[in-house]
């Protein structure tokens, strides 16, 4: 912890001392009178491919090309740095022009969800692990039928021991719709685990009316009502760490081509270094 902690301290001073240094030499050029936008543009675009070498890293595990930790790390920081040479590169204002507001728009996708991306893959991976055993994502589907399948097998099976239909018809009532519901992300938000707390609220509340022989089989339903609580967490959990990917990669890449051309038309109409 006390190395992450110091390599956390150290490479933000580096950053710091980065985007002092480019404030320094934007505002040296503005005072030269010198095409401080062609420089920070530039500078801009190197910092864009040089963060989108991180996603092609993760393809070549194999290769000697410094850890993926290390990667990560120059990934993170370098953001921040291209988001202070962006406004560096906009010189603080708003941008005026078709091309200039698309690639403003593009960059801002690209770096709030860098953000976004940043903080649930710090917050979403030690939840899972603390709701349980990681699961294949691709198999969370396959559990839940699985598991869905065993409450109506527990209640058929309390239905023909008992003669009663008590259980099947709160199965039908409170537990069919939530065993066949399918999660969100959203369950991500506030409380993930309030839908469940309500259902065992009411299987509380239902074994006070029931035969001392049901009660074995409430509870072992109150077990898969647990046991759906992690599926659904997991399922939403990995979902969102998908999902951030494929709003975060695609916009990269399209600011990429849009700043080529930027950087082309910025060349051709006077820009002169």
């Amino acid at each position: 912890m006390r190395f992450f902690a110091h390599r956390r301290i150290r490479n933000a001073l580096l950053c710091l001392t980065v985007m002092v240094l480019a404030y320094g030499a934007w505002r040296m050029l503005k005072v030269a009178l010198r095409p401080a936008a062609i420089y920070t543009g530039f500078a801009l675009l190197a910092l864009v491919l040089a963060l989108a070498l991180f996603n092609g890293r993760k393809k070549l595990p194999l290769l000697p090309l410094l850890k993926a930790s290390s990667w990560l790390q120059f990934h993170i920081y370098a953001g921040w740095l291209s988001v202070w040479v962006f406004l560096l590169h906009l010189s603080f204002r708003l941008p005026t022009g078709a091309l200039e507001t698309v690639l403003a728009v593009l960059f801002v996708i690209v770096a709030l969800s860098g953000v976004a991306g940043l903080f649930i893959t710090r917050l979403l991976p030690p939840a899972i692990t603390r709701a349980g055993e990681p699961l294949v994502y691709e198999r969370i589907p396959r559990y839940q039928h699985a598991l869905r399948a065993e409450v109506e097998g527990i209640v058929e099976e309390a239905e023909r021991r008992s003669g009663s239909t008590a259980m099947g018809s709160f199965y039908l009532a409170s537990l069919a719709p939530y065993f066949q519901c399918r999660s969100s992300i959203f369950l991500l938000a506030g409380n993930p685990s309030r839908h469940a707390q309500r259902i065992l609220g009411r299987m509380d509340e239902y074994c006070r009316y029931l035969d001392a022989d049901l009660v074995g089989s409430m509870a072992q339903l109150r077990d898969c009502v647990e046991r759906k609580r992690n599926l659904d967490f997991q399922n939403a959990a990995q979902r969102l760490l998908k999902l951030w990917l494929f709003v975060h990669i695609p916009f990269t890449y399209s600011l990429i081509i849009v700043a080529l051309v930027h950087t082309w038309v910025a060349l051709a109409y006077g820009g002169k270094l």
